[in-house]
């Protein structure tokens, strides 16, 4: 019986001539199969038996150096307790742990313990390249035992067995797929995979990605996530498209004991413009709500309220100065572009070339500290100041830099949008500046600020945000409310939450104090506030990206609330003429 007649009513003809026999009682019809992600969860995986795989040669560097947790981790999911190896075995299962704890090294000793072949899948494309490079870093893997299938490289391993890193997406069958593309789909449809490794595991349940996974024939599967959260609820499919979690670290523990950076957050609360103010409560929301053009108009006007927009500038003049490394978060690409442009900053959202966001990552890891010059030498000199004209100390980003990206140079994040209430979104911006390299400093802490638009619909989103880092994370929040200008800055009303550290000396400095020689503020006049209110009424198209988009062109949501591909959006307001 094939798939299309399982659920067809089984019918019987009946003979038109003699007697009728008295029907005898139909045998119950096969029942249908189930579907398949309820009956996927795999079996305990004997690895050292096993002769369906290859064998996979994947020793570690000697001078890996394995936290404890990791290990517990790695314990979890490999079964060594048996004296006998060939009881050994692997369960499929997610390992919790937060941005910066080493999720990738911990997947990187399950590999190592198993010694098969492995594929890798990430949710974005330098993601994947980010995991490549670690495991030639953390183990004696030669380059040619990977294999990449990621946007436009595609290529296998060489030999039997290797790594193989992809995407979510490039798994999800097309019809537009190129030869390359079907013989790499056809590469890891024939492939015996030892171990599948799913990044941003949370990204799995996904329609397309959950039925592209099964299909994968793996021994073991494990997921990695910071965050076992997704608004739609749908975080519970999990346990049986891939297994239960079972190791699972706290955000906190790990931050007292110094393995990821302590971090002070900080909601900074600011009124509108009058007339900024008065075109907000004019709009009208219709039909289709949350996702409708009244709605992103009126997020517009919030995300990019002037005042808004100068105390954000404020905040990056004040953390470069510090030497502080900064990222900026806004989810609508139309005011991202407008925030860059008038900060005079770089971005990177979904339709940034690849290369281009390679380069401009590239150049936010370069870290020159302050050194006294009169030490050094010409050569010296000359390097430091050659790299100090590349560096880029502030980088904005749309939420295609949520998840995967190793920044361990930013110490700072300021959130000016964000994606409604979710939670998920808002610990993964967290664990961005967890990694950062001066965590062990002496009084050092990471700073994450979310600025919030009083009386709209950012107060709602936020409260739900901040509540699950306050339980779930441990951090708490201090509140700064930012009242009338003064010279130089802002009166701020400041109510520090009982986590706050003694030792913070930042305090409300950043808005309050006097900054020499600062960039003019943007929008300061009433002719330039009129025309970013006549830019954004005007406005046909609103740039939008899903999710978990890749570095592709984003989408444009049309006043009448439908979506369609552009690459061609207003890039934002005019400057004012001279």
């Amino acid at each position: 019986m094939n798939e299309q007649t399982l659920h067809e009513p089984i019918t019987c003809a009946a003979k038109k001539n003699g007697p009728q026999p008295m029907p005898k009682k139909p045998k119950p019809a096969p029942a249908a199969p189930k579907p398949r992600s309820k009956t996927t969860v795999l079996p305990n995986y004997l690895f050292n038996v096993d002769k369906t795989c290859n064998q996979l040669d994947l020793p570690l560097h000697s001078s890996v150096d394995i936290r404890p947790y990791q290990q517990e981790a790695v314990n979890a999911i490999i079964d060594k307790t048996d004296s006998d190896a060939s009881k050994h075995f692997a369960r499929s299962g997610i390992i919790v742990l937060p941005c910066g704890a080493g999720k990738t090294l911990t997947s990187i000793l399950v590999a190592a313990s198993i010694q098969k072949p492995i594929l890798v899948v990430c949710s974005t494309i330098i993601a994947a390249e980010q995991f490549s490079k670690e495991f030639l870093r953390f183990t004696t893997l030669m380059a040619s035992k990977t294999g990449m299938f990621a946007g436009a490289k595609k290529w296998p391993f060489n030999g039997p067995s290797g790594v193989l890193f992809t995407t979510y997406t490039m798994l999800v069958d097309s019809k537009h797929r190129t030869a390359d593309s079907k013989k790499m789909s056809t590469f890891i449809d024939k492939t015996e995979w030892g171990l599948l490794i799913l990044d941003e595991v949370h990204c799995v349940p996904a329609n397309n990605f959950a039925k592209a996974i099964l299909k994968i024939k793996a021994k073991v599967r494990l997921g990695l996530t910071a965050t076992m959260l997704r608004e739609d609820e749908r975080i519970g499919d999990l346990e049986t498209l891939v297994g239960p979690t079972l190791y699972h670290a706290k955000w906190k523990e790990l931050a007292d004991k110094g393995y990821i950076a302590k971090v002070i957050c900080t909601q900074v609360e600011s009124d509108m413009t009058p007339k900024v103010k008065n075109t907000h409560e004019q709009v009208q929301v219709q039909g289709n709500g949350l996702l409708g053009s009244g709605h992103h108009l009126k997020s517009l006007l919030a995300i990019l309220n002037p005042k808004k927009m100068q105390i954000c500038q404020r905040l990056i003049q004040y953390h470069e100065a510090k030497g502080d490394k900064v990222l900026v978060y806004c989810d609508h690409i139309d005011a991202l572009k407008l925030y860059a442009e008038k900060m005079n900053r770089p971005y990177i959202y979904g339709g940034t070339p690849i290369e281009e966001a390679r380069q401009l990552l590239s150049r936010f890891q370069i870290d020159i500290s302050k050194v006294d010059e009169d030490e050094l030498s010409w050569n010296e000199i000359a390097k430091r100041r050659s790299l100090k004209s590349k560096q880029v100390n502030t980088l904005f980003l749309s939420r295609i830099g949520d998840t995967s990206l190793d920044l361990p140079a930013a110490t700072v994040l300021i959130q000016v949008s964000s994606h409604f209430g979710s939670r998920r979104q808002e610990a993964q911006r967290l664990g961005r500046i967890l990694r950062a390299k001066k965590r062990n400093e002496k009084g050092f802490y990471s700073r994450f600020y979310t600025l919030v638009t009083n009386d709209t619909h950012e107060v709602q989103f936020s409260e739900k945000r901040r509540q699950f880092l306050e339980e779930d994370c441990g951090y708490g929040y201090q509140i700064w409310k930012v009242g009338k200008e003064e010279e130089g800055g802002w009166t701020v009303e400041a109510n520090r939450d009982h986590s706050s550290p003694g030792d913070d000396e930042v305090k409300t400095d950043p808005l309050t104090c006097t900054i020499q020689g600062a960039d003019e503020r943007p929008f300061a006049t009433e002719e330039e506030e009129l025309a970013l209110i006549n830019h954004l009424t005007n406005l046909k198209n609103y740039l939008v990206e899903t999710e978990e988009e890749e570095l592709a062109p984003a989408t444009a949501v049309t006043a009448a609330g439908t979506k369609r591909k552009s690459t061609a959006i207003a890039e934002g307001v005019n400057k004012k003429k001279n």
